[in-house]
């Protein structure tokens, strides 16, 4: 390379330093902020190296800085790419049984924590319920980090664009000890995509009947009553009925709360039996309840979805619902996860009881409960 070609690409370099250094600069001060995972402080401190060494080269010969820095990104990804599996939670490519590599490259904490953080500075959330989001959503990487480790998540394909009704993927966690079930818990993600620390927290309850959660992806927005919801949901299904899956509960959170009223009584499969329906802090008013026991668990102070939407569906129900509510904002799944998981499982264990009885009429009400403390 001779002279004049060394000083264009050291301009060039530099330039390019000048776009990467603030872009690192600020993920620096959310790693620190937010508590970044080991891989996130890992690409982190591969971005300032190479940051500086782009910054420093018009001034200097050598290019370590720069290739220490690149060399600690590929070596993070290739570590992520080999390892991050989790302990019992996979994210399966379907309706195949592959996996989509690029959901192994970014920790899902990282990316969500720096994207929820936006969202409340940008003033896009009502302040009444973002006000313990934040610290509910660490809490609940917290959890999941120290139950699976290091693991793919399906936001990253999601927010590429890459999920389709022919092609999309899905969360999957068996019941504790791997044990053989013909029962299902399909969840529906909301807004900004499917998130495993939700998933993770659903199979929590599921698990008090062994059931396989199984959370399918569909895009950023969380449409589940469009049209590739519904193939979405229907493939899933199949994928299940294909597996040895004879009982389903139906749940979607949020927007997907809203996509499982309306697919409830749009979509089936001749080889399934929908056993119950539950939707938190989320439903479609304009949507006429299925007739199958639903348990609802809603937010008092929620803004985005307000209580009395939900309150007036199960009314609208009648006793075939179950109405739980909690002192809580539109992220009561994660800000009251302890009471949402005891009156999801104890909801499902007394369905699965009920189910094993004579069936008898049912009439009246829906039935109320409250936790003992909020």
């Amino acid at each position: 390379m001779n002279g004049t070609s060394s000083r264009v690409a050291f301009r060039s370099a530099f330039l390019l330093g000048l776009v990467v250094g603030p872009i690192t600069l600020l993920l620096l001060v959310a790693a620190i902020d937010l508590g970044a995972s080991v891989s996130g402080w890992g690409y982190v401190v591969g971005a300032c190296f190479t940051s500086a060494g782009l910054l420093s080269m018009p001034w200097r010969r050598r290019r370590g800085l720069t290739r220490v820095g690149l060399s600690l990104l590929l070596l993070v990804a290739s570590a992520r790419l080999l390892f991050a599996s989790g302990h019992g939670m996979d994210t399966l490519h379907l309706p195949g049984e592959g996996q989509r590599l690029v959901n192994r490259l970014v920790s899902e904490r990282d990316g969500t924590l720096v994207a929820a953080h936006l969202l409340v500075l940008s003033g896009q959330l009502p302040r009444s319920d973002s006000r313990d989001f934040l610290p509910a959503l660490q809490d609940g990487f917290d959890r999941v980090d120290a139950a699976e480790g290091a693991f793919a998540t399906p936001a990253v394909a999601t927010w590429l664009g890459l999920q389709s009704s022919e092609s999309f993927d899905a969360i999957v966690i068996p019941p504790e000890d791997d044990k053989a079930t013909d029962v299902a818990f399909v969840a529906l993600h909301g807004y900004a995509g499917n998130f495993a620390v939700y998933c993770w927290q659903f199979a929590r309850a599921a698990r008090a009947i062994s059931a396989v959660t199984v959370c399918p992806s569909v895009g950023p927005k969380g449409d589940w009553w469009s049209r590739q919801g519904e193939e979405t949901l229907e493939r899933t299904l199949e994928w299940l009925a294909e597996r040895g899956i004879r009982r389903v509960y139906l749940a979607g959170l949020s927007n997907g709360g809203v996509g499982a009223s309306v697919l409830a009584k749009r979509v089936s499969h001749p080889e399934l039996e929908l056993r119950g329906l539950v939707l938190v802090s989320g439903t479609s008013p304009r949507a006429s309840p299925p007739r199958i026991p639903m348990l609802l668990v809603q937010g008092r102070r929620d803004s985005m979805m307000p209580a009395h939407l939900m309150r007036a569906y199960a009314r609208q129900a009648g006793s075939l619902a179950t109405y739980f509510e909690v002192n809580s904002g539109h992220f009561a799944f994660l800000d009251r996860y302890k009471e949402s998981e005891q009156a999801i499982a104890s909801w499902l264990l007394e369905r699965e009881r009920v189910a094993r009885a004579p069936r008898a009429a049912v009439t009246g009400s829906p039935k109320t409960t409250t936790p003992r403390s909020l």
